[in-house]
């Protein structure tokens, strides 16, 4: 069993582990693993390993937002379903920063190579914290239909979704948001982005759930004034 609330992995640790990592043409060099994540590892490798498989990536030359939705999905479910994995560990840096240096280093790597931003050095870049919160935020019902709802966006959607917070993520409305873009949004990135700088503003004087007609009225009235 993972304890999550145990891992100190602060930025200047992950900056020393990080410059000790060596790339080679057939794996990530060194991966000391903590007994307690040997089988998350194996989890998440064979998580990666089908992604590749059902989707021909093993020619693609580089990675993108397909294998993001892809692994985002598998990353939530694997570490919400089945090692007990909650919001207080989402919103530790150190959870994420070790993850990506100290236990699957070859994942992050093959998506955004050796780039220090995407391991640990900028937060809200962190590729593995982005990709669940964007998954979180957005999900409905099960895997399937959450897949459904997102194949149409692209990594600009994480972004905006995840590195605008407010004032703090308040889940069912960020769900609800996603939910109304997939019906109404057409893949607008632009309108996307309008709806979220929008709610910013309002959220501060506004609680959706008091609106009449509550959380999907207020953010239909986002979508209609973010489309004039």
């Amino acid at each position: 069993m993972i304890n999550w609330d145990n891992i100190n992995y602060p930025s200047s640790e992950a900056e020393k582990d990080f410059m000790e990592i060596e790339v080679s043409t057939k794996a990530i060099e060194p991966i000391f693993l903590n007994d307690s994540f040997y089988e998350l590892r194996r989890k998440l490798l064979e998580a990666r390993d089908r992604i590749y498989d059902e989707n021909n990536l093993d020619s693609a030359n580089k990675l993108d937002y397909e294998f993001d939705l892809n692994f985002g999905l598998e990353l939530y479910e694997v570490l919400g379903n089945e090692i007990e994995f909650e919001n207080r560990a989402a919103t530790n840096d150190d959870v994420w920063r070790y993850l990506s240096i100290k236990v699957i280093p070859d994942i992050v790597h093959a998506r955004w190579g050796k780039n220090a931003d995407h391991f640990y050095k900028i937060p809200r870049r962190i590729w593995l914290k982005t990709i669940w919160w964007y998954i979180h935020l957005s999900w409905y019902e099960d895997k399937e239909t959450t897949y459904d709802l997102l194949k149409n966006n692209s990594t600009d959607t994480i972004l905006q979704l995840v590195e605008r917070p407010s004032l703090g993520y308040y889940i069912e409305l960020y769900r609800e948001i996603m939910k109304q873009y997939d019906e109404k949004g057409k893949n607008d990135r632009n309108l996307f982005r309008r709806l979220l700088k929008l709610n910013t503003a309002r959220i501060v004087s506004i609680s959706p759930e008091l609106v009449d007609g509550g959380i999907i009225r207020y953010v239909a009235d986002l979508f209609e004034e973010a489309k004039e």
